[in-house]
């Protein structure tokens, strides 16, 4: 779902990328594949509301600045595998009373996926610790960390 996107991930990867620190666009299926004793996780970024754009010019550059140390650290340490930040708008698709797709525009005033990224580590431990150290955390939004793949 995407009504709105910060533009705080959408400059972090393209800064990122200036800086040879970005993620990685889609892999192969054989890459996708966590190496021995490791798991991947999505880290999924949700604003709610305008968060990011009621934040003042001087705050944005600052968190700019925190987002791609933290996306540059992810890549030394190994574990970043891939991001991207999410476009706006979009459509919500789901079955009516007759079993027919129908599509609506996503409610702008809803809360919004702005971005993913998604990491490889060797415990849920240490997912939830970089997780909890994502700088989206710090101008309203909400981060979750979800297992890629079937876990049951």
């Amino acid at each position: 779902m995407m009504s709105r996107c910060t533009t705080a991930v959408l400059a972090v990867l393209s800064l990122s990328a200036l800086s040879g620190c970005a993620a990685t666009g889609p892999q192969s299926a054989s890459t996708q594949r966590a190496g021995a004793g490791k798991m991947q996780f999505a880290i999924l970024m949700y604003e709610r509301g305008d968060a990011w754009y009621r934040l003042p010019a001087a705050h944005k550059d600052a968190l700019l600045k925190q987002y791609g140390l933290w996306v540059r650290d992810l890549k030394q340490k190994g574990v970043l595998r891939e991001g991207n930040p999410l476009g706006r708008g979009g459509v919500v698709i789901a079955s009516d009373a007759n079993g027919t797709p129908d599509a609506e525009p996503l409610d702008p005033n809803d809360t919004t996926l702005t971005g993913y990224f998604i990491i490889e580590v060797s415990s849920a431990v240490e997912a939830e610790r970089i997780a909890a150290s994502c700088p989206a955390l710090t101008h309203g939004e909400v981060v979750h960390l979800r297992p890629v793949g079937h876990t049951d």
